[in-house]
């Protein structure tokens, strides 16, 4: 049985999520305009929950400091929010039991299984999720986008910091 195609996009997106954590600490840098190590060292000790919102509210300042574009703070803000959702996906992906699944047409893909404690209603819930390489294939471009938008953001605060 071939999974190579599930496998590589599952892991595309464990590849591109990478590069999400570090454009926001690359981003957290330059609007800090301190001791780059310093910041790296500050942001390591991050959950990546806490350095989107760091981040978010750090490009808030930044641009309330420089008033370049008051709507960047939403824009940036929805971004965000987006990256936010990709890390719950993340940690769905990642936090997940696998197994090789065919489904009912003939196509290979991947069965991702998991469990939640609900500890409000008192029991532990069993999650299935059936994934299709296009099923990974639109997470993995949904990071690609927001990576995009990253580094569009990088160049509006390279611009702002340095405005020569």
């Amino acid at each position: 049985m071939d999974q190579s195609t599930a496998f590589h996009q599952l892991g595309r997106f464990v590849f591109l999520f990478q590069h999400v954590e570090a454009a926001l600490t690359e981003l957290l840098v330059l609007m800090a305009r301190a001791d780059d190590e310093a910041i790296r060292i500050l942001t390591n000790e991050l959950e990546f929950s806490q350095r989107v919102k760091t981040t978010d509210v750090m490009f808030a300042r930044f641009v309330d400091l420089r008033k370049p574009d008051e709507t960047a703070k939403a824009e940036f803000h929805k971004l965000m929010v987006d990256v936010l959702k990709l890390g719950e996906r993340r940690n769905e992906l990642v936090h997940s039991k696998y197994a090789a699944w065919i489904n009912a047409e003939g196509s290979y893909g991947l069965l991702r299984q998991n469990s939640a404690l609900r500890a409000s209603k008192g029991f532990r819930e069993d999650g299935e999720e059936e994934l299709l390489p296009e099923v990974l294939e639109g997470d993995g471009d949904k990071l690609a986008v927001v990576l995009q938008a990253l580094e569009r953001f990088r160049f509006r605060v390279i611009d702002w910091a340095y405005p020569e």
